[in-house]
């Protein structure tokens, strides 16, 4: 019968308020809406539901009713969403005579409403807004006129030139905010000029320089510098140079950009033509920007510019640019520069030319490079096969030959490569580089050898050979050498990689099991939890613990099947011998509740030293189940009692840094001596962290049934109250 009294004490605690709506109702007849919103009886909010409504199924029938709403500043944006999505004369009408009836705020939204709609006949009005005392009220209606200047779809070009003049005055009023609305809607118009003009726009240009030349934010003035080249085709090249060279840095970036966007016969070779004009601070900028057009036509510039000796630091900056934009655009024919590029003395030049030969071209280029590298020595040698690396061509007989180089460079470079191409048949000269005893080979060689075989090693994973060549060479190599080929197959994973870990854990080298056991430990598959049971299940192995942990990670972090994981955690009783362990299984039942987690909790719970946390397990779980019997059998098995609890004080926090959390407290509290939190982090449930970095308690003074008792917890511990004597 108690555990009824839980499970209601548990409902009542956790149950959320529940809302219902409906759905899938008829929609009213318009006439039926009309009368709603008509009606004083209708409340405001479901006057807005039906504007939403009207305007998907209204007509010119409801539109003097919805009109009459736009003075109202509680439905004025509702009433426009109705007004602007009916196609209608009449709609564009009572929009017009709203600017009349409206004002403040309301009028601002009708005359956003006018814009929307592109509405023609409202240039006249808008334009005597223009003069609004309110900033606001002027704004909207020159971003408006904006929109209806930009508005092609009548022909009229008469009202288009008035809305344009209109924007034109207003460049001169007092008030910057109205200036750079007015600004913001001429930019408007001049794209549209450009959008409808099949060659570069006089009357775009017009609009853009007179933006450009009047008193306005910095933003309306970089618009309209971009705007201003653009519209210029290939002439615009010379305002690009002068924008370039600008003291305003965002004028600069513009530059750039306009220099990526600039369109028409001849602007290439104008762009290029024009380079030494480009300030020496913006070159390197300026050969990214022409990059970045993708234009073939580059290349023989970017070329010439790349074989050009450096200087200076900014000469060093130009030619990585090129560089760059050669790897977009070059072909066969670059590799010779890029090469040249590679083998650079400079630093930043070589490693831009080696990146380059890493992607530029297609399959032309890698049989290029495959036949360079048969003839290739020293340095070019190795830029060769470093490249021969990143593509991942086919040329094993290269990297072959080149590991037995004179040149530790080549040598080097040769056992990195093989990393990306190295096939079955390459795996035991990587185990003899990595792991044999000659002393002429360098310990750089040897470590380099070692991660390639790694890499390689990975690529095969599903390969039952490789796994068989590496379990091979671990007899016959050192000990420390084993060790790595260990950390090899972790790397690998699969089936056969983690069979072969096992055969470490179980053998009797100390030093195997302690690196196999703790790679287990990280396994990323859920089949590693059978080998961890194996070494669990053996009471003298030096890393028990530690596979029984492993074991415990796996339930709780893999996605599995509710019923493999409830026996994974009931196999896991047997070996977890102590608290810490067994608190892992709470964590573990706390997070995948049903009721056999809620079974093992409970069963946790006759340990005195676990009582109370598995206990709060046991409460947390059963809030998530449903009401059957057998939970109620299971909580019916706990030592717990209906109490009268009151929370006196609670404070959370550090010695010197806490907060009163009382009233959370006394909030969360019901008929049993436990709280539970919404979240089991106290800095989440209590506002934040009192005290970073800081060991923080939870202090509660608090009553049952009338006793006095004070009780300390451990951040993020479970709230269990002792029972006062």
């Amino acid at each position: 019968m108690f555990a009824r009294t839980i499970i209601l004490c548990l409902s009542l605690f956790s149950a959320p308020c529940v809302f219902t709506t409906s759905h899938g109702d008829e929609v009213p007849s318009e006439t039926e809406m009309i009368a709603a919103l008509t009606s004083d009886a209708t409340p405001t909010a479901e006057k807005a539901i039906t504007c939403k409504r009207l305007a998907v199924f209204g007509s010119s029938q409801c539109v003097e009713t919805v009109a009459a709403l736009l003075p109202d500043p509680e439905l004025n944006s509702w009433a426009r969403i109705t007004l602007e999505a009916i196609d209608d004369p009449v709609a564009d009408a009572a929009l017009l005579d709203a600017l009349s009836a409206t004002e403040d705020l309301a009028r601002v939204g009708v005359i956003q409403s006018l814009g929307v709609k592109r509405v023609k006949e409202a240039v006249g009005p808008l334009t005597k807004q223009l003069a609004s005392e309110d900033v606001l009220i002027a704004q909207a209606a020159a971003l408006s006129l904006g929109k209806i200047a930009s508005d092609n779809t009548s022909g009229d070009n008469t009202t288009n030139d008035n809305a344009i003049s209109a924007l034109e005055a207003s460049l001169s009023d007092s008030r910057m905010s109205v200036r750079s609305a007015a600004a913001e809607g001429l930019i408007r118009a001049a794209e549209h000029a450009m959008e409808v003009a099949d060659s570069p726009s006089e009357a775009a240009q017009r609009l853009y320089d007179l933006v450009r030349q009047s008193d306005l934010p910095p933003p309306r003035i970089v618009e309209a510098t971009r705007g201003a080249i653009l519209s210029r085709g290939v002439d615009g090249i010379d305002l690009l140079m002068e924008s370039l060279q600008s003291e305003n840095k965002r004028i600069r970036y513009i530059a750039l950009t306009a220099a990526r966007e600039l369109d028409g016969d001849g602007v290439t070779d104008a762009l290029l033509a024009a380079r030494p004009r480009v300030p020496k601070s913006q070159a390197a900028l300026f050969v990214i920007a022409l990059g970045d057009r993708n234009d073939a036509a580059m290349l023989d510039a970017m070329l010439e510019t790349i074989r050009t000796p450096a200087q200076s630091d900014n000469d060093i900056d130009i030619q990585t640019a090129a560089i760059g934009v050669v790897s977009k655009i070059g072909n066969a024919a670059s590799l010779d520069t890029l090469l040249i590029a590679a083998v650079s003395e400079n630093a930043v030049i070589a490693s831009a030319g080696q990146a380059a030969l890493a992607t530029f071209g297609d399959e032309a280029v890698d049989s290029e490079i495959r036949s360079r590298a048969r003839h290739a020595s020293g340095k070019e040698l190795a830029a060769l096969i470093e490249a021969i690396g990143a593509r991942r061509i086919s040329a094993i007989d290269v990297l072959v030959d080149a590991v037995d180089d004179s040149s530790p460079l080549v040598q080097t470079t040769a056992i990195s490569a093989l990393a990306n191409v190295a096939t079955l048949d390459e795996i035991p000269l990587l185990i003899e580089l990595a792991f044999k005893n000659k002393s002429a080979t360098s310990p750089a060689i040897k470590e380099n050898a070692k991660q390639s075989l790694r890499a390689a090693a990975v690529r095969m994973s599903d390969s039952p050979q490789c796994v068989k060549q590496l379990e091979d060479a671990m007899q016959r190599v050192a000990p420390e050498s084993q060790l790595a080929i260990i950390e090899t197959f972790a790397a690998m994973g699969g089936p056969g990689a983690l069979s072969a870990i096992e055969k470490a854990a179980m053998g009797d080298n100390l030093k195997l099991q302690d690196a196999a056991t703790r790679l287990l430990g990280n396994w990323m598959t859920v089949d590693a939890a059978d080998v961890l049971m194996k070494i669990a299940q053996q009471p003298n192995h030096p890393y028990r613990i530690r596979a029984v942990r492993g074991y415990l990670r796996i339930i709780r972090q893999f996605r599995m099947r509710t019923k493999d994981r409830n026996a994974m955690v009931a196999a896991a009783l047997p070996i977890a011998d102590r608290d810490e362990e067994k608190r892992l299984i709470l964590d573990a039942a706390n997070r995948y509740p049903n009721v056999a987690m809620l079974r093992i909790a409970v069963g946790l719970s006759e340990s005195e030293s676990l009582k109370s946390e598995a206990q709060a397990t046991a409460l947390k779980i059963a809030q998530e189940l449903d009401r059957t019997p057998a939970v109620e059998q299971l909580l019916a098995k706990m030592d717990l009692r209906e109490v009268d609890i009151e929370i006196i004080r609670a404070t959370y926090g550090s010695s010197s840094e806490n907060v009163d959390v009382t009233a959370r407290l006394q909030k969360l509290s019901g008929k049993l001596p436990i709280i539970l939190l919404d979240n089991p982090n106290y800095n989440s449930t209590f506002g934040g962290d009192p005290a970073p970095g800081s060991k923080k308690q939870l202090r509660i003074e608090y009553r049952i049934d009338g006793k006095p008792g004070n009780v300390t917890f451990n951040e993020n511990a479970a709230i269990v109250f002792p029972l006062p004597q």
